[in-house]
């Protein structure tokens, strides 16, 4: 999955169209039929494919001339997805609804009220329960080589092994708290605005994953990105097998053996970009 904090609203790509069903709110828009607008869009992309290898351009009057005696909706509906989808204003004032309008507590119904008790007793002592693993703080390797500073190959297989081995994988913190962030459902009330904060956490429709889908795909996604650093520091180990080789180590073969470890952890920046907003502005 993918959050709506990492689509890209500046210009009509798929992700974007798709998460915001845009087709869909043309056909609002015209009063149609659902799909009139998705039909349109098919209708004229088979014909642009069909034609586009012609020296004289592909002539939209004449997909119009085709479709008009069957389907003259189509027409109607491809001419709105020109003024706002392809069209640059028309595209954001198409993003600037849609974002009003799933964030606008007076355009959110929430749930039916239930006589249901969900509070919880303020006696109740309710910690995160966070333990952290087990890990052994000090490296014990053999120091003497470099005047205490353990920046050697055992030094490297320590980190990877006893470090980075006691935080991921399957059953270790990073995996097993994105368990528990998934099973997160919170109910801070049957109205508006509260409904709007609830679904800022656990997100507004099914390609928004909200801050409970950010938050587990980053722990899932880091959990891969340092089994890749894992990786790349035992090899780099295996590799080099004294502290004279590793120093000798150039900036370009660093990045060749960590490879895509390193973007693996760059890409961790993209998360954490979602702004909660209950006021409809």
């Amino acid at each position: 999955m993918s959050s709506l904090a990492r689509i890209d609203w500046g210009y009509p790509n798929d992700k974007a169209i798709s998460a915001m069903n845009a087709y869909g709110m043309g056909d609002a828009a015209l009063n149609k039929p659902e799909g009139t607008v998705q039909a349109a869009h098919d209708s004229w992309m088979a014909f642009y494919n069909k034609n586009q290898n012609n020296r004289t351009g592909v002539n939209y009057e004449k997909w119009k001339d085709e479709v008009r005696a069957e389907h003259p909706e189509w027409i109607e509906a491809r001419d709105w997805y020109d003024k706002n989808i392809l069209d640059t204003d028309g595209w954001k004032n198409l993003v600037k609804t849609y974002k009003d309008n799933i964030t606008d507590p007076s355009n959110v119904k929430p749930p039916a009220f239930t006589d249901q008790s969900d509070w919880i007793d303020d006696k109740i002592q309710t910690g995160s329960g966070f333990k952290p693993p087990a890990i052994n703080p000090t490296f014990k390797g053999d120091t003497a080589s470099t005047s205490g500073v353990a920046v050697n190959t055992a030094a490297l297989k320590w980190f990877a092994e006893d470090v980075l081995g006691s935080i991921t994988g399957a059953g270790k913190i990073l995996l097993t708290t994105a368990d528990q962030v998934g099973a997160i459902d919170p109910r801070p009330g049957a109205f508006a605005r509260a409904e709007v904060l609830r679904q800022a956490i656990v997100g507004a429709t099914a390609q928004d994953g909200g801050v409970k889908g950010d938050m587990k795909d980053m722990l899932v996604n880091m959990n891969t990105a340092l089994l890749a650093v894992q990786t790349a520091l035992l090899k780099m180990a295996a590799e080099y097998e004294n502290l004279e080789e590793l120093n000798a180590l150039t900036t370009d073969k660093l990045g060749e053996i960590m490879g895509d470890s390193f973007k693996g952890l760059d890409n961790l920046s993209t998360y954490g970009q979602k702004i909660v907003k209950t006021d409809g502005n």
